[in-house]
């Protein structure tokens, strides 16, 4: 309750919270959001956790912290899978995790979740955990044992590159943030239903934008206990967050 509370504080207090959360009140109606009332509400969240240069590179104290510690720490991962062709026992190894045989799918991804984001300390950490938990759900896909899940993360990296897995971390990390902002308080005064069908159009509208996005930070190769890692993850939280930002519509 006190890092609800502190939490609260902190974005309440920027200038642009009354306008973020009217316009969140205002469209939670049942209806279908129009895109200029989506693209106004990611603008002004941008707006409230500080703009894109200041979130996105860490400096708020909001947002954007936990997501660079934790995207970076998801990347790691997969840039080893990547670059031992597919050995997923070896790549959980290369991070820290140790021998992990005998465990179940989900035990292993559990492990995984929490070594990658470590204590949900601050509001900003659980947003990122619950990122992290769906893109992690996400990258399981149908998988049942770690030999499918294996398999399957390894033709989604035949497909998609490591920077565009990132940005849907991210773009889950907006939606939780959102979420960790007014869910609970839109059920409360607005009823589920409508609750639910405002934030499905949010998550709809925020990954039709990512899905969008300039490829223009290429992980594959690089070294991820190297600043350059730290850098170019920043690089795609502030390109992800600048594709919300200043929306008129």
């Amino acid at each position: 309750m006190g890092t609800s509370k502190s939490y609260a504080a902190k974005v309440k207090g920027q200038p642009q919270w009354g306008q973020l959360s009217g316009s969140v009140t205002r469209n939670c109606d049942g209806g279908v959001a129009t895109t200029a009332a989506l693209g106004n509400i990611l603008s002004k969240y941008v707006s409230v956790i500080g703009g894109s240069g200041r979130a996105g590179r860490g400096r708020s104290a909001i947002a954007g912290r936990a997501g660079i510690r934790t995207a970076r720490n998801l990347g790691a991962f997969l840039g080893s899978f990547a670059r031992s062709g597919g050995n997923l026992a070896g790549a959980l190894q290369e991070v820290g995790l140790g021998d992990l045989s005998g465990l179940t799918l989900n035990d292993v991804i559990n492990r995984l979740l929490e070594h990658c984001t470590g204590p949900s300390s601050t509001l900003d950490d659980v947003a990122a955990k619950a990122a992290s938990e769906q893109l992690l759900e996400e990258l399981a896909g149908e998988s049942a044992t770690i030999e499918e899940w294996q398999q399957h993360l390894l033709g989604i990296l035949n497909e998609s590159s490591i920077e565009e897995i990132i940005e849907r971390y991210f773009g889950y990390y907006i939606f939780e943030h959102l979420s960790v902002m007014f869910y609970e308080k839109l059920i409360v005064e607005k009823g589920k239903a409508d609750c639910q069908n405002l934030f499905r159009q949010i998550k709809d509208y925020v990954f039709e934008r990512v899905t969008n996005m300039n490829k223009t930070n290429p992980l594959n190769q690089i070294d991820w206990n190297s600043s350059d890692a730290n850098r170019l993850i920043m690089n795609i939280q502030e390109d992800v967050l600048k594709i919300f930002e200043g929306y008129e519509g």
